[in-house]
């Protein structure tokens, strides 16, 4: 006689085992579909800094916060292009984590000097 163990809640630990697979499998697709919409937006801002008008960009303090954007859009993509090619070797996140730090640094620190008016 084979008795299936049963959890706290009083499910089986089998039944468990689809729930938590499906749960994960959620989680996987939320995260990719999180990473592709990231990636998304930051070519359409950069789309955006790049088709306007040069008299909209002719004063010197949103020309050099458009280049501070234009400048840590392309590197952060760049590696994070890199880190995607090494993600099958296993250290991937180990190049994406501090770079996606730098960026999260980069948006803040321009926000700030933008709000306080000053030339980056």
């Amino acid at each position: 006689m084979t008795h299936a163990a049963v959890a706290p809640d009083g499910l089986a630990c089998a039944d468990r085992g689809g729930d938590a697979r499906r749960s994960s499998r959620g989680a996987y697709a939320a995260l990719a579909l999180g990473a592709v919409l990231f990636v998304f937006t930051i070519w359409y801002q950069v789309y955006g800094d790049t088709r306007r008008e040069r008299q909209a960009w002719s004063d010197p303090f949103l020309q050099s916060h458009r280049q501070w954007r234009l400048r840590t859009a392309f590197v952060f993509l760049v590696w994070s292009i890199l880190a995607g090619f090494c993600a099958p070797f296993g250290f991937g996140a180990l190049i994406f984590a501090p770079v996606w730090l730098w960026f999260v640094y980069r948006v803040a620190k321009g926000m700030i000097l933008f709000r306080m008016g000053r030339v980056i």
